[in-house]
């Protein structure tokens, strides 16, 4: 399997995401704070017993926002919520700390599985690991947007981009660099280009975003995972009919949005690595993603 190698790497990712929900009064194993006998001061003591990221360190590129108060979401959507639940010592004598949280599934950094925009495509739970890894294609289009707040990446875009680096690999996630994600985010009012909350500040949305005829070319002239963005949405703020998610879901292609550190990414040469939530029947879900450079 071409993607064989990173498979160590995307294990450890993996447990260090995972937590497990206790009550109260379980008792919780703290996690490892010193080095293990033997290991060099200064050095990572996860890395030094596994070696699953030696030659890697600096070229693992994080490309997810963290979840706050301030992740942007669509402005009818449920904002991400954390309410502390216990935090403190117990009264047998151990620290124990555990949040409730809550919010919609599409904002900040997220995925979007087919079912969003197609009636019988695929949720979040049933797209394996596999096909959210991908070679990463960064098509920069900060000077068409920068020019235009509501630029669509056109055909001719992805043809200029392929004849200065070649075709796009096949397995490829194409994303679409704007400079909206890198300049302004978290502040919601430069990203969605409005400040009005709820269904009111839907026809005031502007940002940039993929054309309905660049997403028709990618899901039939090429042999794409999916597309990204750095902005809320791979439709532009605009959009009424969302015809570009239609087109990606509709091909049982994936999406992605406002991804992070595209300022970071190479043009070509670069793996993508998408961990979603894995809600079952979620129509999309937080995503960690990342990128290992070349």
């Amino acid at each position: 399997m071409k993607y064989l190698p990173f498979i160590g790497l995307l294990i450890v990712v993996l447990a260090a995401a995972g937590c497990v929900t206790k009550n109260q009064n379980t008792p919780v194993t703290p996690a490892r704070t010193t080095a293990p006998s033997g290991t060099p001061a200064g050095e990572d003591p996860v890395a030094a017993r596994s070696g699953y990221t030696d030659g890697l360190t600096d070229r693992i590129l994080d490309m997810t926002y963290a979840y706050d108060e301030n992740t942007i979401y669509w402005p009818n959507a449920v904002p991400f919520n954390l309410t502390p639940e216990s935090r403190g010592i117990t009264e047998r004598g151990y620290w124990y700390a555990a949040n409730f949280y809550a919010a919609s599934e599409h904002g900040g950094t997220h995925a979007d599985a087919p079912l969003h925009f197609a009636e019988n495509g695929r949720t979040i739970d049933q797209v394996p690991l596999e096909e959210w890894i991908g070679p990463a294609v960064k098509i920069d289009m900060r000077e068409q947007c920068a020019r235009d707040r509501d630029y669509l990446m056109s055909v001719d875009d992805i043809k200029n981009w392929e004849n200065k680096y070649g075709r796009i690999p096949a397995g490829a996630w194409v994303i679409m660099y704007t400079g909206i994600g890198t300049q302004y985010y978290p502040d919601s009012v430069r990203v969605l280009g409005t400040d009005k909350k709820g269904l009111s500040a839907l026809p005031e949305l502007s940002f940039p975003a993929f054309s309905k005829e660049s997403a028709e070319f990618l899901v039939k002239e090429r042999n794409i995972t999916g597309i990204a963005i750095d902005t809320p949405s791979i439709d532009y703020g605009r959009s009424q009919d969302f015809f570009v998610h239609r087109v990606i879901c509709g091909a049982n292609k994936l999406g992605l949005e406002n991804i992070a550190s595209l300022d970071k990414l190479p043009e070509k040469g670069a793996m993508l690595y998408v961990i979603p939530m894995s809600i079952k029947g979620g129509t999309g879900a937080p995503a960690r993603v990342f990128a290992i450079l070349p």
